[in-house]
């Protein structure tokens, strides 16, 4: 059921409060996606995988390097592919239109700061 136009005007106030009261929250809000845990943790995932890696090498000086690093790539394997599933299962799949969309929204952001910064200069 679509809002009316009071309801409209009254959300927008709030909104335009909200951005003057605490920017960085109304940054945050706006950005983040219901995905953005679920990518942070399978990077978390490959950073962990190879550090494990290089224990794993590790292993020819001390087999307890050798064994801790096999350990953390399987355990980061498994959790990079649960999270790997869960973005699949969110629907948002579409990795590459996600990335333009996120880089269009990145380039606003600097051409926002840098006309801020313009104005400043002129007034």
């Amino acid at each position: 059921m679509p809002l009316s136009d009071h309801e409209q005007r009254i959300l927008a106030d709030i909104e335009a409060r909200l951005r003057a009261d605490d920017p960085k929250f109304a940054r945050t809000v706006g950005t983040t996606t219901v995905s953005t845990h679920a990518r942070r943790q399978v990077k978390l995932a490959v950073a962990g995988f190879t550090v494990g890696f290089v224990l794993l090498c590790l292993g020819l000086v001390h087999i307890a390097w050798g064994i801790a690093g096999f350990a953390l790539m399987l355990a980061s394997g498994v959790h990079g592919a649960n999270q790997l599933k869960r973005l699949g299962a969110d629907g948002t799949g579409d990795i590459g239109g996600q990335l333009r969309r996120g880089f269009s929204r990145y380039l606003d952001g600097v051409r926002r700061r840098e006309g801020d910064r313009d104005e400043e200069r002129g007034a």
